[in-house]
């Protein structure tokens, strides 16, 4: 018994997903893994623990268990996964998914281990450990662990992005205590590029975002701190709809309390003002300056006389009700990119929460509106379709707040007595 060979499994959930046992290797190559791949993922993820059927069916399909279809769905699902197992380690490989008393899970047989228990290990270790040369050398081995989100690709599972976000913020955390060393150090000269490097592999971490503005700050790199700052509000715009100024309320301070950069030639005042080349698409911005732009607009269908339209266009599911947004995200890029490429360039456009958009459509009637609006359906029944789904739509006329009576009539009326003379 003593002479008995322990079989051992290596798994490497984050970045591109591989499991080695023995000496062969199995990986997933594809840019959205199957259903296979992400069962086979999970039960290694917690191969500690055995996992329920309901909670299996749930994090795969992201539904409720309801009857048998469901049930023989997952049976199915697991005798195609152990035939990956049987293909690629030997016809004794399939026993290393087990099922009892209505659960599943990895083999303890198996001396299982995963890059994730390898990686939150470390992360313990980091918040106790006090050397600064010790605390370096632990941050820099769980920061080249950590080769990329979990299960890249998987972006319908709740569960799967739930991990995802877990594990990116650990490696966040990693990354500010390292920029911690380097200060005690009095490395701070580099620690933007430092940051900068790390968010290759978390491009939309928002920890990560704020260390790096922070780390501009420390470095007294004031007009880069605003240049990063504008750059990292407008991707999250782009890539999410998301308006992020709120949680950078404070560092903005922070910038503008430092930063004394103060053009006095007009010319370059208004280069960076305007937008870095000429764009054809409707303009995307985030709500508050959609709700300042709608009442500048509002002053001017007053003054012009000229009408302008606001419409509201919703994804909901066919019975009228609204869908959760991780479900959705494919929907919602489509809906954007249709109204952003259908609409004029004057014309503006907001997230208002996960499943709306506002238009603001100056110089455009009730009418008008209308063709724009069935104009933005179909180029987006021609991106996306779903029989589920279904784009609501409402709009009203822009209307200004009522008029106060001026206590300075002469300086309002100025310019208009100008144009008379």
């Amino acid at each position: 018994m003593t002479g008995q060979h322990k079989i051992v499994a290596e798994a490497h959930l984050m970045g591109n997903f591989s499991l080695t046992i023995g000496e062969k290797t199995i990986s997933c190559k594809k840019r959205r893994p199957t259903l296979v791949w992400l069962l086979l993922a999970i039960l290694l993820y917690s191969h500690e623990k055995p996992l329920q059927e309901d909670e299996l069916i749930r994090a795969l399909w992201k539904y409720e268990a309801d009857g048998t279809d469901t049930m023989n769905a997952l049976k199915n699902l697991v005798y195609r996964t152990r035939e990956l197992l049987c293909h690629s380690f030997g016809s004794e490989a399939g026993k290393y998914i087990l099922f009892d008393c209505g659960t599943y899970c990895w083999s303890p047989a198996l001396e299982t281990h995963t890059d994730v228990d390898h990686f939150q290990r470390l992360n313990q270790v980091i918040r106790m450990t006090h050397s600064v040369t010790e605390k370096g050398q632990l941050c820099k081995e769980a920061m080249h662990l950590y080769a990329g989100p979990f299960l890249p690709g998987v972006e319908r599972s709740t569960d799967v992005q739930a991990i995802r976000h877990k594990l990116e913020d650990r490696y966040a955390e990693c990354t500010a205590a390292m920029c911690g060393v380097l200060e005690q150090q009095n490395q701070t000269d580099n620690l933007p590029e430092f940051c900068l490097e790390a968010l290759k592999r978390a491009p939309l971490n928002l920890q990560l975002h704020r260390l790096t503005i922070f780390c501009y700050l420390k470095a007294e790199r004031y007009s880069e701190a605003l240049s990063y700052y504008n750059q990292v509000t407008a991707l999250f715009y782009r890539e999410k709809g998301q308006d992020i100024s709120p949680e950078l309320r404070d560092l903005y301070r922070l910038i503008s309390k430092n930063f004394r950069h103060a053009p006095m030639d007009i010319s370059s005042i208004r280069d960076e003002l305007q937008e870095p080349s000429q764009i054809q698409s409707a303009y995307f911005c985030d709500f508050e300056a959609f709700r300042n732009l709608y009442r500048v607009d509002a002053r001017v269908c007053m003054l012009s006389h000229q009408p302008a339209t606001i419409v509201l266009m919703t994804l909901a599911k066919t019975d009228g009700s609204l869908p959760e947004r991780v479900s959705v995200i494919r929907e919602q890029n489509a809906l954007k990119s249709a109204a952003m490429s259908s609409l004029r360039s004057g014309d503006v456009i907001t997230s208002y929460s996960d499943t709306q958009f506002l238009l603001l459509l100056p110089q455009t009637n009730l009418q008008q509106a209308g063709k724009a609006v069935e104009k933005i359906l179909k180029s987006y029944h021609k991106l996306c379709r779903n029989k589920y789904l279904q784009v609501l739509h409402k709009m009203m006329p822009v209307k200004a707040a009522p008029q106060v009576a001026s206590s300075e009539p002469a300086e309002t009326n100025e310019r208009e007595d100008s144009k008379k003379c």
